[in-house]
């Protein structure tokens, strides 16, 4: 019996959340959410000028966007930044930032 080399699908493809284009949604702490977007992606109201971006995974899923094989995958060079940033300037990052910098400047004037 032949055992599969590769025992996971579609691991040689990039993913979303590594690529320049990726915009987590704001109000969620969770950077891989299925509510992220594209900006790759997405149509400008012309009265408004606001622009709507495409959900990411729709994107994959749609080969005339980036296809399963992540087309227009850039490579986001700072990515541990950009997570940071998440992180800190959503409205739950906000909150548990709080939290942090009250528990560090209480154990620093209880010493």
């Amino acid at each position: 019996m032949k055992i599969p080399t590769q025992l996971i699908r579609d691991i040689e493809f990039p993913s979303c959340k590594n690529c320049v284009h990726y915009r987590p949604t704001y109000w969620s702490s969770d950077f891989t959410s299925l509510s992220n977007k594209c900006d790759k992606f997405g149509a400008k109201d012309v009265v408004t000028d606001k622009i709507t971006y495409d959900y990411a995974d729709s994107c994959r899923r749609q080969e005339d966007k980036c296809g399963k094989e992540g087309k227009y995958f850039e490579k986001q060079p700072r990515l541990i930044l950009k997570k940071i940033k998440h992180k800190i300037f959503n409205p739950v990052g906000v909150f548990c930032a709080i939290q942090t910098i009250y528990l560090v400047a209480f154990y620093l004037t209880h010493l």
